[in-house]
């Protein structure tokens, strides 16, 4: 069968999906990975080919609005983003969230149609589909137009979780409260007034333009396929499809520091593209201060740092490596802790080789709710971002290293993975359920 990956234009949303685009293309089935350029990841298209996939551009970055380029490297860390915490009792974490989604969308897939009475990257996606009919669409949930090409085309559909269901949780919220409308506060911000969903909102020029009707589908999928631990899934009433979170961190040269093992124990820092792209001057983290922390630590602390991050740093202490970019699979299993931010990626590759893990969570997602699942499983600490003490983490760092409890926490994590089928064990299960969907 053909089969259609459309991914949000960032190297994070690509990653998490190449094990199973490999698994499908190893059991001979056509596969395609979709995007269009992005401002943030000028990258993701080359990164596609470089996995050894065949690459669609849905379009260039010039013709997304002039106010994505503007956003980008400016969110301070105060303003709203896509993260909330279910378990937030403030419901206006998620409202903001909310509104934080519908606004993203319409900078990465405008509505409004151009001069030529085109919408480029909805259109490209829509028009492939059609022409080269892929019995199966499997979708970031934060490309909706996918559903909408399903549609178009004929085929089956499902999202592709890389992340905790933040949409499934904020349309269910949303449907409770057109139902039940929570009062306006004093003051309130405008914008978390709901009359509408603003996702439904934003799609229905979109469905409109192809004769189709917006349906919880449109949101959510036919089904999702979710590379989250079990234990970390919302309790919505939806299908998912369990699929184990094989780690692909990006190609790159193996260097020969890493042919064998460190002579004292290794760990490993890393802020994630996010913090380097969209956080830009913003991101706040105290590196030099660390550096300084650790320096007189019998450890080998690794560091992936681009050149903007290393100007703010300047002398780097013996016992720090710092390098621009290093696929994490290659430093991982020689590593025994890592300090992250939380992201899906680098969560994933500490679960597969066992390493105990030091989360500073940045919102983007859903880095808190990762932080508390490591702590929970007894895999690591949580350091709080808004009161970062680098002496404090130089502490924690040392007992992920030296307390045996942490070791056997991340041993749990590991077997949790396992629990879920592996890509290549789950590539039937998508030929039965396409066959069921596909119009």
């Amino acid at each position: 069968m053909r089969v259609l990956f459309t991914v949000f234009p960032a190297s994070a949303h690509l990653y998490p999906v190449v094990p199973l685009a490999w698994a499908l293309q190893a059991a001979g089935h056509e596969v395609v990975v979709a995007a269009h350029e992005g401002v943030v990841d000028p990258d993701v298209i080359n990164n596609i080919t470089k996995a050894g996939l065949t690459a669609l551009r849905l379009g260039r970055k010039e013709e997304l609005p002039d106010a994505l380029g503007r956003h980008t490297g400016e969110i301070k860390p105060d303003r709203p983003t896509l993260a909330f915490d279910p378990k937030d009792d403030d419901p206006d974490t998620w409202r903001l969230a909310r509104f934080f989604v519908a606004g993203m969308l319409n900078l990465h897939y405008p509505t409004k149609l151009t001069e030529d009475g085109r919408r480029p990257i909805v259109d490209n996606l829509v028009q492939f589909a059609k022409d080269w009919r892929p019995d199966l669409i499997l979708w970031d949930p934060l490309v909706l137009p996918a559903p909408i090409a399903a549609k178009a085309c004929g085929a089956a559909h499902a999202r592709l979780l890389w992340g905790t269901d933040n949409i499934g949780v904020i349309h269910e919220r949303t449907k409770a409260e057109l139902a039940n409308p929570i009062p306006p506060k004093p003051d309130e911000d405008p914008r978390l007034t709901l009359t509408e969903d603003p996702l439904e909102a934003w799609m229905r020029p979109l469905l409109d333009a192809h004769g189709l009707e917006f349906s919880d589908e449109m949101l959510l999928g036919q089904f999702s396929l979710d590379l989250t631990q079990s234990r970390m899934r919302q309790p919505l009433d939806l299908t998912y499809v369990p699929v184990r979170r094989v780690p692909y961190t990006g190609a790159g040269e193996f260097p020969s520091w890493l042919h064998k093992r460190p002579e004292r124990p290794r760990a490993v820092l890393t802020l994630g593209m996010s913090r380097r792209n969209i956080y830009g001057k913003y991101s706040g983290f105290p590196m030099r201060e660390l550096f300084d922390s650790v320096a007189d630590l019998d450890l080998e602390l690794i560091a992936t740092l681009n050149s903007d991050q290393l100007a703010t740093v300047g002398a780097v202490p013996d016992n720090v490596r710092t390098v621009e970019y290093i696929p994490l699979n290659q430093v991982m299993p020689t590593s025994s802790a890592v300090i992250h931010h939380g992201g899906g990626g680098t969560f994933a590759s500490a679960v597969a080789f066992q390493v105990p893990q030091l989360v500073v969570p940045l919102p983007m997602w859903d880095e808190m709710v990762t932080a508390r699942y490591v702590v929970d499983r007894g895999a690591g600490l949580v350091v709080d971002p808004e009161g970062l003490d680098v002496a404090d983490m130089a502490k924690q760092l040392v007992r992920l290293i030296e307390e045996p409890s942490f070791q056997d926490g991340a041993r749990g994590l590991y077997e949790d993975m396992l629990s879920a089928p592996a890509p290549k064990d789950i590539v039937p299960v998508l030929e039965r359920l396409t066959e069921q969907h596909r119009g």
